[in-house]
């Protein structure tokens, strides 16, 4: 079966890492990639990628070149990773080849999600309300990362682009009370106001930000790490839970993604509620010790593995291939 994915991005951020390891790890029969020449060179060079210039969804010449291209690559799917890249292929596509479209966050538009012939969300929320075929296939732990044989519980962590959506300024205020210090890591638009916001509310012991962080800092990061803190409002995912779990690092969060999914209730707080976050991080962090969340190790390393979900997503292949 010739399966072609479609990414088109001038960054090479969270979806087009999620591409990569699918695509890399020898689990999928040759694999072939589209994507635009900006970001070719991060991807894995055992991946036979095709490359383009980043059109807009409404380019005809884009349109027409990826038509082109198409045709001569001649896929039986085609499968498609974001808005954009599944707008494209929707307007071009009559029916030369089924189209799968893997939803990666939650949309305010999901109209274009209505046209591919099977839709795979990362979490019940991102496809919500679309009317398609759809299965939920979420994200996995990053499937480089080795357990720690010893680790050392210094700090609290936050991962993640310090935008809105990632709830750090809802965050830092709810830190007041509590005594274990906060690693924020990420690098985004907010980091001045975040700044602000940690001085203003008396935090600069407490609170440090760190960004242009590299995969080997981050997992040395990781291993310094008590416990880990998710504060977005939305989210797909969110994968960094994952990864923490994997290693066995205990999580806290918002109610977001598929952390219900993981999390008993009592380890969740209502997302966009400061005061249900910082009850949460009162009660649990400085007492995180007392914390056993190994039966929840156990079962996200055992159920978010890469080879699980590739599976599952191979299923989803050759229920097309028949129909």
């Amino acid at each position: 079966m010739n399966i072609v994915h479609f990414v088109m991005s001038d960054t090479f951020a969270g979806i087009e890492q999620h591409v990569d390891e699918l695509l890399s790890n020898h689990l999928l029969d040759n694999p072939i990639l589209i994507c635009n020449e900006s970001i070719a060179l991060n991807f894995s060079q055992n991946i036979e990628i095709f490359k383009i210039k980043n059109y807009g969804r409404k380019s005809l010449l884009g349109k027409y070149q990826i038509k082109k291209l198409l045709k001569r690559i001649n896929p039986d799917i085609v499968h498609t990773h974001g808005a954009k890249t599944t707008a494209i292929i929707s307007r071009i596509n009559k029916n030369d080849f089924k189209h799968v479209a893997t939803v990666h966050g939650v949309k305010k538009n999901t109209k274009i999600f209505e046209k591919p012939d099977f839709i795979i969300g990362v979490s019940d929320a991102v496809i919500n309300g679309i009317n398609n075929k759809s299965k939920v296939i979420s994200n996995w732990w990053h499937p480089n990362l080795q357990k720690f044989k010893d680790k050392n519980n210094k700090y609290a962590l936050a991962i993640g682009r310090l935008e809105h959506v990632k709830g750090f300024d809802l965050l830092i205020p709810a830190w007041k009370m509590i005594n274990k210090k906060l690693l924020i890591v990420g690098s985004g638009k907010e980091k001045n106001k975040l700044l602000s916001l940690i001085k203003n509310n008396n935090l600069t012991k407490k609170i440090k930000i760190i960004d242009n962080v590299n995969r080997d800092d981050l997992y040395e990061i990781y291993r310094d790490a008590a416990l880990l803190i998710i504060s977005s409002r939305y989210e797909g995912g969110p994968r960094v839970a994952l990864e923490a779990l994997h290693l066995e690092i205990p999580v806290l969060s918002t109610n977001v993604g598929h952390m219900d999914e993981i999390l008993p209730k009592e380890l969740l707080a209502k997302k966009n509620d400061q005061q249900s976050l910082k009850d949460l991080l009162e009660k649990y962090v400085d007492n995180i010790k007392l914390l056993n969340q190994e039966a929840i190790f156990e079962f996200v390393t055992d159920e978010y593995s890469i080879t699980n979900k590739i599976n599952e997503i191979k299923e989803i292949y050759k229920f097309l291939s028949t129909s």
